[in-house]
């Protein structure tokens, strides 16, 4: 039985070229720049424009000897082989094979497992499923191939309507698969012959499924196979040896130029070469080829024409010394070691095309003529003019504050000098420096204080008078205090702060007038007074400046205990329970606790058995600090609710042939340890345990235990007991 039909919407017309394909893979493919050409395929055969334009596409090859044999049938594995390269299908390498007559070791397996979902299979009623992969296809497996790729839809077509009529052979097509014949034929796919027959059996030669293919590539379709990409960026003119190549590619794609291959990084490819053959025109085939062997191939021309070298010269337009340095560098894409002169006399170039000279100059103007030439006589010349003027040294100064208020104060500089390395410094007329550099350490005098800076060389060449006016203003010190609350609940607190001054390491700082601390740091522990305390800092220095007062205002409000109960429940079965909790002050280490106006602790924390009375049992708790301040108080309710005892007997029969027996058990209470056991209202026990003998009367015997304890609860249970003396 022929395989199921698989319909792919998006993938149509990618069958488009599947057909058009040969058997050769990709390393056979005829790399052509325009056009194929077949020594069997003339210009005049009736299939050549198809052909051709299938070939240029690369979706179809020739044989290595040059033709393309068009009547030669395609066998079923070919055109699947076909199908796969011509889609862009994923290789599948299933582990085990659909088809019992395609081996994983044969050419054709991976293919076949790629496309089965294209094209007829053999299903047998019983055994594996076949593929008949040397069998040649047919007309019908083309059809159907075309109408499965394209998505065209089957559902509710009349094969029998619409071929019976038309084709005399109609009962030769296989009946699963005359609705796609159907279809084929009606959208022109696929045409009869002129004797009125469809001959779906009929093998198909390459040229009629370039043809048939080539029709559909040329409709309305969109082709949907996996294009090749191949953009490549060449300048078609250079003048550099280096040329720089880029390009995008497929992904997966290998990239070959002049059939040599080069990196694809992830879609990318750059390459450098050297254009060692000299002045020329250069030809470039690119060529991309995707796994599946579609290719694209792209020719460009490289036109390369050398210029002469590129020279770049750095030198000043000024100088005030005789002797001065110039740099640059020279390239040329044609010559590694061009040469360079200034004004006529050579000068050294490095590898890489870097250059310096040292020039000596005359007073005025001189005129330099920097000329680089290459191996071809050609040449580059700049030109540059450099005025000397000789000058006297040149004096900065460092950054220097216009007021001060620190009596001391290091002023430095530096001195410049283009025919003096150790020029000479005066500050108001006094030498400070004979090394080109100062740094002095100065005495202020309170108000304003003048410095004028001179530099000389050794040619008696004098710099400008610098002059520097510096006010020193005695300021107090700089007072800090840390944070400080607005408002406390404790009775005392710890101030802490620092003062720095710029004349006086210790400042002394006083709180509230009175010294607290000569050192320049401070911590002092206060006691507080009951609502607002002012504290007013001052911090004064050597020289007698004071820092601004500092007022802050600390309101002390003391607040009562915190109280916490620990769980209580609020329903008890036991007649005693334990009542804990602590209580918390900032002023007071171990405030007191009391529990219904009674003290229970005088430590902070409790813990008291109370006893409860039966119902509800109410308990305020409330503590008190030493400064009389009382806590919220706390209210908690108990109800204790009696339960009655329990009673556990051991096994008792309720039939028996004997006329005595001994009940045993024991009774139990969460509030009476000896609770009373009756026994027919007859008391057998004090203390919880049952031991009791008794003599049976012939028939039924009832026995009623009641348990009762301190509280008169009462719990009973009933024994009936059958005595039938033994015979």
């Amino acid at each position: 039985m022929k395989g199921k039909s698989i319909r792919y919407a998006a993938v149509w017309l990618m069958l488009l070229s599947l057909l058009f394909g040969g058997v050769a893979n990709a390393a056979t493919v005829v790399q052509q720049s325009s056009s194929y050409v077949f020594i069997d395929v003339k210009t005049t055969y009736w299939a050549n424009e198809a052909i051709e334009s299938m070939a240029s596409q690369g979706i179809i090859t020739g044989n290595p000897d040059g033709t393309f044999k068009p009547e030669a049938p395609i066998t079923r594995e070919q055109l699947a082989k076909l199908i796969t390269l011509t889609f862009g299908l994923d290789l599948v390498e299933a582990e085990e094979p659909t088809f019992s007559d395609v081996y994983p070791s044969s050419w054709a397996y991976k293919y076949v497992e790629s496309s089965k979902d294209y094209l007829t299979g053999y299903f047998p009623m019983k055994g594996k499923p076949f593929f008949d992969p040397q069998a040649k296809a047919t007309r019908e497996d083309v059809a159907v191939a075309l109408v499965r790729a394209m998505g065209l839809a089957t559902e509710g077509v009349d094969a029998d309507s619409a071929l019976r009529w038309k084709f005399n052979d109609y009962s030769d097509i296989s009946p699963q698969l005359a609705q796609e014949v159907a279809v084929a034929v009606d959208k022109k796919l696929i045409q009869g012959f002129p004797d009125g027959s469809f001959k779906p059996n009929a093998p198909i030669n390459r040229a009629s499924v370039a043809t048939l293919l080539y029709r559909v590539l040329k409709s309305s379709y969109t082709n949907a196979s996996k294009d090749v990409q191949l953009d490549v960026q060449v300048p078609a003119k250079v003048s550099d040896a280096t040329l720089k190549i880029t390009g995008k590619v497929n992904a997966d794609a290998k990239v070959y130029i002049n059939e040599e291959e080069v990196e694809n990084n992830n879609g990318s490819f750059a390459e450098a070469i050297s254009l060692d053959a000299g002045e020329k025109v250069y030809d470039f085939v690119f060529k991309a080829v995707l796994p599946n062997g579609r290719s694209k191939t792209v020719t460009k021309q490289v036109s390369f024409e050398t210029t002469g070298p590129k020279l770049t010269v750095q030198a000043p337009e000024t100088a005030n010394q005789p002797s001065v340095n110039i740099t640059g560098k020279v390239t040329d894409s044609s010559d590694t070691y061009p040469t360079v002169t200034i004004n006529d006399k050579s000068v050294y170039v490095s590898y890489g095309g870097t250059w310096n000279a040292d020039v000596t100059l005359k007073e005025g103007v001189n005129k330099l003529v920097i000329t680089a030439t290459n191996k071809n006589g050609k040449t580059a010349v700049v030109e540059k003019q450099i005025t000397l003027s000789l000058g006297g040294p040149e004096l900065v100064l460092d950054t220097t504050p216009e007021t001060v208020n620190k009596s001391t104060i290091t002023l430095s500089g530096k001195v410049t000098d283009k025919n003096d390395s150790s020029p000479k410094v005066y500050m108001n007329d006094q030498l400070i420096s004979s090394y080109g550099t100062f740094s002095k350490d100065v005495t202020l005098k309170e108000g304003e204080n003048v410095f004028a800076f001179k530099a000389t060389n050794r040619l008696g060449k004098s710099s400008a008078v610098v002059t520097k006016k510096i006010i020193f203003t005695v300021g107090g010190p700089e007072l800090t205090l840390d944070l400080i609350p607005d408002t406390s609940s404790t009775k005392t607190i710890t101030f802490s702060g620092k003062a720095t001054d710029k004349n006086d390491n210790y400042p002394k700082i006083y709180l509230n007038d009175q010294l607290i601390s000569s050192y320049g740091t401070f911590n002092k522990d206060v006691t507080l007074k009951e609502g607002e305390n002012v504290f007013r800092f001052k911090a004064v220095n050597s020289l007698g400046k004071s820092s601004e007062v500092i007022t802050k205002t600390i309101t002390f409000a003391i607040g009562g205990p915190e109280l916490t109960i620990d769980f209580v429940p609020e329903t008890s079965s036991s007649t005693t329970l334990t009542l804990t909790g602590k209580a918390t002050d900032k002023n007071d280490n171990y405030p007191k606790i009391y529990l219904n106006d009674q003290l229970i602790s005088s430590y902070g924390s409790f813990n008291k058995d109370v006893t409860l009375k039966e119902g509800d049992n109410v308990f305020t708790f409330k503590a008190v600090n030493s400064l009389g301040k009382s806590s919220e108080v706390i209210t908690k309710t108990v109800k204790f609710e009696v339960s009655a005892p329990e009673l556990k007997l051991d096994y008792i029969p309720e039939t028996t042939s004997s006329k005595r027996l001994t009940f045993t058990g024991s009774a139990s209470d969460a509030n009476d340890s000896s609770p009373k056991v009756y026994l027919n209202d007859k008391l057998i026990s004090s203390y919880g345990s049952i031991y009791q003998d008794v003599t049976l009367t012939e028939g039924d015997n009832v026995f009623t235990f009641k348990v009762t304890n301190k509280f008169g609860k009462m719990i009973t249970v009933e024994k009936k007991i059958v005595y039938t003396p033994a015979e």
